[in-house]
């Protein structure tokens, strides 16, 4: 098994590649549906095209992505998509990993905590085809994860998922 230097919580969209792991920028928004606001975005290091995956203030696990379609100014961005739990919110800004596109994209392993029963639907490196596993008693869909390239998660029933790098 090759050693991983880099992880990133993935966030299922039917829309957005996994993007790459190590946040960019990370901040607290107080509002909602398509503006994003925060003390002081780095405008350099921050673009459209990049993906934005938002917390609940409580939580830990991201619970959506979207993909930003502006910088507007030092504190606010706009998104493609509006978001959809209420502010105040956290946020994690990453580089896309080509957003929408399927072509070109390094892909991760993953590494999932599936019961009994859980699916998971995802788009290896190369395709644009969605494959669908079901994890039971006799088939390991955590060591397929493991050794497929994936560009993409588009729904997981279980909890837990990480996307694992080796650049």
């Amino acid at each position: 098994m090759p050693d991983f230097t880099k992880a990133i919580r993935v966030v299922p969209s039917a829309v957005l590649n996994i993007p790459e792991p190590g946040a960019v920028y990370q901040g607290v928004s107080t509002t909602n549906g398509l503006t994003v606001t925060g003390g002081g975005f780095l405008t350099s290091d921050t673009r459209a095209g990049d993906s934005i995956q938002i917390t609940a203030v409580a939580g830990n696990d991201p619970v959506e992505i979207h993909q930003i379609l502006s910088v507007d100014s030092d504190t606010e961005l706009t998104l493609r998509t509006g978001v959809t739990i209420a502010a105040p919110y956290n946020f994690q800004i990453y580089r896309a990993n080509g957003g929408s596109s399927l072509l070109g994209n390094s892909g991760y392993s993953l590494l999932a905590q599936l019961e009994n029963g859980d699916n998971i639907t995802f788009i290896p490196v190369g395709q644009t085809e969605q494959i669908s596993l079901n994890n039971n008693t006799s088939f390991s869909v955590i060591e397929v994860l493991s050794q497929i390239k994936v560009q993409r998660v588009v729904s997981f029933d279980g909890s837990n998922l990480l996307a694992l790098d080796t650049d």
